[in-house]
């Protein structure tokens, strides 16, 4: 059996190592990308970060995530709408909206899964959002190509 879902961290430093993680994304605009120095505080040398376009792992890979990220889509604003604790590991509910340059307004809903190791340090961040109707499918060309070929698999309305 697994733990029960719970809205605070069974130890207040992983709420605060949390808002510290959360904060990489959050204020990146703002407070641009942190120092290797930084990052050791808050994550593990092995870090793994997970979502749909990265799969990476280890501290100079999340610096250039964040260098990317901030490069890529500036100005983007990333906001935690809920949180949810089971143990050491913490599921945040988002949105993210930027510009992007082929899709104009850009707005993602999704949840991260944030465990933490013993140390409190952050181990691993997973991303799920739906990349296919989020932004794969709001593209020229692949749009209407994907929704084509989505059609088997839809339900019809009743009477149709």
């Amino acid at each position: 059996m697994t733990d029960q879902a719970t809205q605070s961290p069974p130890h207040p430093d992983l709420a605060r190592t949390c808002a510290a993680w959360t904060a990489l994304f959050t204020d990146l605009d703002r407070t641009g990308v942190p120092s290797r120095e930084r990052l050791v505080e808050i994550a593990c040398e092995g870090v793994r970060f997970r979502d749909p376009f990265n799969d990476l792992r280890g501290i100079e890979a999340l610096r250039r995530l964040l260098t990317h990220t901030r490069d890529r889509l500036p100005g983007a604003r990333f906001e935690v709408l809920d949180t949810a604790w089971s143990g050491s590991t913490a599921y945040l509910r988002w949105t993210m909206r930027a510009q992007v340059r082929v899709l104009g307004d850009w707005r993602v809903e999704g949840m991260s899964e944030l465990r933490f190791a013993p140390d409190g340090r952050g181990a691993e961040h997973l991303d799920y959002w739906d990349a296919a109707g989020q932004f794969y499918g709001r593209l020229p060309v692949i749009g209407p190509l994907l929704r084509w070929l989505s059609r088997p698999a839809q339900v019809r309305p009743a009477g149709s």
